[in-house]
């Protein structure tokens, strides 16, 4: 038997920096999703949304990585 029980079932903390994004750009990435896509697209890529918050000056560089992290964590929280 693990001497963790069922814990050793859920991910522990990794290694990393952790991502540095203040409440204003979290918030804005969380609805920018619900606007119209751009011309010439049917939905929002998490491409598309990193180079939105880049262009309209809301993070110098975030990648889509992040931002997909981002609204994974959002999601989590967002009441139901």
């Amino acid at each position: 038997m693990n001497a963790e029980g069922l814990s050793c079932l859920y991910d522990k903390k990794r290694p990393g920096r952790p991502i540095k994004v203040d409440t204003k750009q979290v918030n804005f990435l969380t609805v920018l999703p619900c606007s119209e896509a751009p011309e010439g697209y049917a939905q929002w890529s998490l491409r598309l949304l990193a180079d939105k918050m880049v262009e309209l000056n809301y993070s110098a560089s975030i990648s889509h990585t992040q931002v997909g992290n981002i609204l994974k964590k959002e999601n989590k929280t967002a009441p139901i």
